[in-house]
């Protein structure tokens, strides 16, 4: 189960990275005015976030930062959701490497320095079970 959420993490991050770098934007728009002026990007992300049958996933944007939110639909008892924050804080370093080289080829395509990231995984009744900012500070 942790491959399969390291994977969606690294897959999420890479289709925000190949569908924004085409989107020729001037260098001083913000990712989010590129989100902004380009609905159909941030709809084409959203389909392409991999996202596991028991979770739903959206993308936000604000500034030159994005937060990859998923959540549980249904509620999971506290001690799978204690192995799942495990989990995610042990691979964190794994996610790391992908992760920061995906916000570097963002910036490189679209021109914007200082990009963030953010993923955000909540349970099933809207509480935050973890998160995790790239680049890590």
């Amino acid at each position: 189960m942790r491959k399969i959420w390291i994977a969606t993490i690294v897959i999420s991050m890479a289709a925000v990275m190949l569908l924004l770098g085409g989107c020729g934007q001037q260098a001083t728009a913000t990712l989010e005015d590129i989100a902004a002026d380009n609905p159909d990007i941030v709809t084409a992300i959203q389909e392409n976030l991999t996202t596991p049958e028991a979770m739903t996933s959206e993308v936000s944007f604000s500034g030159d930062s994005f937060d990859i939110t998923y959540k549980f639909k249904d509620p999971i008892d506290d001690a799978d959701e204690k192995v799942l924050v495990e989990s995610f804080s042990k691979n964190s370093d794994t996610l790391k490497e992908g992760f920061e080289k995906a916000l570097t080829d963002l910036e490189t395509q679209t021109g914007i320095t200082g990009i963030t990231g953010t993923i955000h995984i909540f349970n099933a009744s809207g509480e935050e079970t973890w998160t995790h900012e790239f680049p890590e500070k």
